[in-house]
């Protein structure tokens, strides 16, 4: 057996060495055609991906998302110098946004953080995330990540409904069959949930004969072999528990060609093209081509000429880069004619080794975690790392899920459509794993270009471009409503000393480029004409966002988590922390401003208020006109509340001396972001105090009380200002500004030891740096409640190399 296997590798490494000397004695002039032409369009269209970490996926009404980003390009997945600026977007069970942040990268690293909105319902929603740059690739190659808001734990259950058959679709490998041939088929069963389902069934003639059996293996997916025959056709027999039904399968072709891949070898991919007896026959010692490339760059090709029916290869699988490669057959003509992608193995992760980590803790217990980083040559790298730190308990994650670092750069990441488990493919792999890993390939392969436009090099320009910084333009109209050119036109960023000129072009349109600022910034635009008249009206052109499309992702059936967080307490959490947080940052004697002016009710002009209890429905309200130009919100708002207090600027509920909360458009924010927001931004602040008002929003609003802030918005800006002749006001959108996470030290003397710690977010800090020694260390203390602590430490080198490690411990 073992003399066999030896003649076997023998004679298919001759093939090798006759690929290769044909290679270098016939004209090469294709492989030279097709190496210029990729590495033209991958110069001019670099690949760069962008990947998210969140703190879990799994959130509670009232909770905050923290989020680190890593935006990659290459084909090592280096940290990426193209783009500067990162859009991340919360997206709604409906597929429209409700919260847009605008990241700035630097060396293509960021990190945020997205307060859940008050007024949401509980559901399933997603995080997409994406650069300007990348919008020439498509909606479907942003990052994208499933999360579930409230207190049903989402389960992807694969329940299949009555009466309704999954979707079954069959994959010949190399992109179609070919009479007289044997191929591998993959066949891939999805339910109307959108999850693979386990089928099993056979394979039949138009004459009813049974071919051969087959069954799905992992998530629906399956892979079988046949050789069809001239003159027939096939159909599958399926059955799914006591459902029985046909689908046929994709015709055969007469003549053409195979292209097959082994790559179950640690070391090797074996690559098989073989010819019909016809084409054989007709184009007998005719040449083709194979070539293999991954993101863009070709790290294998090879030529021969038909003198068998068949020809083998053995290809170094340490020639190529981690990640998806596509092998190519061409003709001898250059025409693309077979495909097939394989996933090769990265060996240059890197190890990241903790220590000083226990099994068991207790309650608020200090935790010290250290750790080193070292790449696949043992040697200690300088990286960019995040530490994760949930309390699985409370917030539960599926492992073979679970999105990470590793498995959507290398993977998902180069996928069309939904990858069901992603991580599974990259959690203890084995052979198992690696054969499904193999048929997810021959379903779901890469399709980030196609070589006949390559080669025609017909490839279009690229329309939309990197960021550095942020952009804005608009136009210079004259009373007629005629574009007025080589007009002045002046931005001015009063509150962050910001000033900048330009000029008109022809067609009266104007762009300031490079702006740096933060979110919510006002600014004022002043226009003239050539003449220095300002009897102009400038306008901003609105920014143009990529659609959102229907994700096409499983339907979710909830199912309810035993340790599941009420809303009721999710809220009382959520107002406990921060109020714990509040008294144990502020280090300065406090200082209490009270108001006694009497309130007396406005007339309301309350258009877009966020009131649950209907607009002006409030103890008081306050309009935002009688806080124009207050340059400190807290200091104004002391002058004109009646019941209400300040303590170093966060607001505090007379009654009872609680601090309250914020619910600003919809979103819900810690009191001690009241100076923040810009006054002249605000058209309405209502105070929430008493029951009738409180109540509808529960526990603790109903004990602390709320203000409601509701912004300017639309038409209510140009309300905002008396109007000066050739000039505009509006809401700069800059840089998200990224809160510090709170991690409270249960060793300082003036913690309050009385306050609830039921976070289940425990500790979350995206910007660890690993020293020239590879080291870093970090520390926390454990919440209040019990259960499985889960610590993640993920991240990447200047090399693009990726690291992850997952530990866990108990708190009882």
């Amino acid at each position: 057996m073992a003399y066999k296997f030896y003649l076997k590798i023998l004679s298919t490494a001759i093939l090798l060495l006759q690929a290769t000397f044909a290679y270098t004695q016939t004209d090469t002039s294709f492989l030279r055609h097709s190496a210029s032409s990729l590495e033209k369009w991958t110069t001019s269209n670099p690949q760069e991906k962008v990947y998210l970490h969140l703190d879990k996926t799994q959130y509670d009404l009232y909770d905050t998302l923290w989020y680190k980003a890593y935006t990659v390009a290459g084909e090592h997945h280096q940290l990426s110098a193209i783009s500067g600026v990162l859009y991340v977007e919360l997206i709604s069970p409906k597929d429209s946004v409700i919260t847009r942040q605008i990241l700035y990268l630097t060396a293509g690293i960021g990190w945020g953080d997205i307060p859940l909105p008050v007024n949401i319902k509980a559901g399933d929603f997603y995080i997409r995330a994406y650069t300007n740059w990348m919008r020439n690739a498509g909606p479907e190659y942003f990052y994208r990540q499933k999360i579930h808001i409230g207190n049903q734990a989402t389960a992807l259950v694969n329940k299949q409904p009555a009466n309704l058959n999954p979707d079954v679709q069959f994959f010949p490998e190399g992109g179609y069959l070919v009479n007289g041939l044997r191929s591998r088929i993959a066949v891939k069963a999805v339910n109307v949930n959108g999850l693979g389902q386990d089928i099993k069934g056979t394979i039949e003639d138009n004459e009813g004969n049974v071919v051969v059996d087959f069954a799905t293996q992992h998530l629906g997916l399956g892979v079988f072999a046949f050789a069809p025959q001239i003159g027939k056709t096939y159909n599958a027999r399926i059955i799914t528990g006591d459902a029985k039904f046909m689908v046929n399968l994709p015709k055969a072709n007469d003549r053409g060609f195979t292209l097959s891949v082994n790559n179950s070898n640690p070391d090797s991919v074996f690559l098989r093209m073989a010819a019909d007896s016809t084409t054989f026959n007709t184009k007998k010692l005719t040449g083709f081509y194979i070539i293999g490339q991954c993101n863009g760059k070709i790290y294998y090709s090879a030529t021969g000429k038909l003198n068998e029916h068949s020809f083998s290869a053995v290809v170094d699988k340490r020639r190529f880069p981690g990640g998806i490669t596509q092998f190519t057959l061409f003709s001898d003509s250059g025409e693309p004619l077979n495909e097939r992608t394989v996933f090769i193995e990265n060996n240059r992760l890197l190890k990241l080794r903790t220590s000083s980590i226990l099994n068991n803790y207790t309650p608020r217990q200090k935790v010290n975690i250290s750790f080193d980083a070292v790449n696949d040559a043992e040697k200690p790298v300088v990286g960019s790392f995040l530490v994760s730190v949930i309390n699985e308990s409370l917030a539960p994650v599926d492992e073979s899920a679970d999105n990470t670092i590793e498995d959507y750069l290398l993977l998902t990441a180069d996928l069309n459509g939904y990858v069901e488990q992603p991580n599974y493919y990259f959690t203890n792999p084995d052979e198992k794993t690696k054969a499904n890993l193999d048929i997810l390939m021959l379903t779901q392969g890469y399709q980030r270009f196609e070589w006949k436009q390559i080669l025609k090099d017909s490839i279009p320009l690229p329309q939309y471009q990197p960021e550095s910084l942020l952009t804005l333009s608009g136009t210079v109209k004259n009373l007629s409503g005629k574009a007025v050119p080589n007009g002045k036109v002046t931005f001015i960023a009063t509150k962050n000393s910001l000033i900048a000129d330009t000029v008109t072009d022809a067609n009266g349109k104007f762009t300031f480029t490079g702006i740096d600022l933060p979110d919510s910034v006002t600014i004022v635009i002043n226009a003239k004409d050539a003449k220095n008249r300002n009897d102009v009206i400038p306008a901003i052109v609105p920014t143009t966002y990529p659609p959102v499309i229907k994700n096409g992702w499983p339907v979710s059936i909830a199912d309810t988590v035993k340790n599941a967080t009420p809303v009721s307490t999710a809220i009382n959490n959520y107002q406990e922390q921060k109020a714990l947080q509040l008294k144990n940052r502020h280090q300065l004697k406090e200082v209490v401003i009270k108001s006694h002016k009497t309130y007396k009710r406005p007339e309301l002009d309350l258009e877009n208020s966020d009131n649950l209890n209907g607009p002006g429905h409030a103890n008081q309200v306050i309009m935002g006109d009688t806080l124009k130009g207050c340059p400190v919100l807290s200091t104004c708002l002391a002058r004109v509340a009646t019941t209400i207090s300040f303590k170093h600027g966060a607001p505090v509920n007379n009654r009872n001396l609680d601090y309250m909360l914020l619910i600003v458009d919809g979103a819900v924010r810690s009191g001690d972001d009241l100076n923040d927001f810009d006054a002249n931004l605000i058209q309405s602040i209502e105070v929430l105090q008493s029951k009738a008002y409180t109540a509808i929003y529960g526990d603790p609003i109903t004990r602390v009380g709320a203000l409601v802030i509701t912004t300017k918005r639309g038409s209510n800006y140009a309300k905002a200002y008396k109007h000066i002749p050739g000039t505009l006001q509006f809401t700069f959108h800059g840089f998200y500004k990224a809160h510090e996470f709170y991690s409270p030290k249960y060793d300082a003397p003036k913690i309050n030891a009385q306050a609830s710690d039921l976070r289940s977010t425990i500790y979350w800090d995206p910007n660890i740096i690993t020293d020239k020694d590879g080291k870093a260390s970090f520390e926390f203390f454990n919440a209040d409640t019990k259960g499985t602590y889960r610590v993640v430490i993920e991240g990447i080198d200047d090399d693009g190399n990726l690291g992850r490690v997952v530990y866990r411990y108990k708190v009882e």
